[in-house]
């Protein structure tokens, strides 16, 4: 198996989505700080924690592209970093569930928030650029 050599901005990316995938189980049940009851979870919330967990998987395939060496791995990891912003706009304003969000998963968006744009920065950067002709 040939070794994949990876470029400066993928290197940076790896650690981006690592983080993004660390902070996005935290956001949901499994990260157990939720500690809203699914009953109070309201349609535009399951329509938004479906997004972030399509996030969630494409972070992952993202990871794995980066290490294969595909071309797409940028492209893929800005559509999951992308995803993150409904989930944390529609819990921000309230149309997640009935109750407020818990401090910690208020903190834990903002740093999620944070790290999402700088994934897409590295994306950004870290895609491929076509050849000029």
């Amino acid at each position: 198996m040939t070794e994949v050599k990876l470029s400066i901005a993928a290197k940076l990316l790896v650690p981006g989505l690592i983080a993004y995938i660390v902070l996005d189980i935290l956001l949901t049940p499994a990260g157990q700080l939720e500690t809203r009851p699914v009953a109070d979870v309201t349609l535009f919330g399951f329509v938004t924690l479906g997004l972030l967990f399509v996030g969630l998987v494409l972070a992952v395939v993202s990871l794995i592209l980066i290490y294969r060496g595909s071309r797409r791995a940028a492209v893929v990891a800005i559509v999951a970093a992308a995803l993150y912003f409904p989930a944390a706009l529609v819990d921000q304003t309230g149309l997640f569930s009935s109750l407020r969000p818990p401090t910690a998963i208020a903190r834990i968006e903002l740093a999620q928030a944070v790290v999402a744009l700088v994934v897409i920065g590295l994306g950004a950067w870290a895609r491929p650029r076509a050849p000029e002709r």
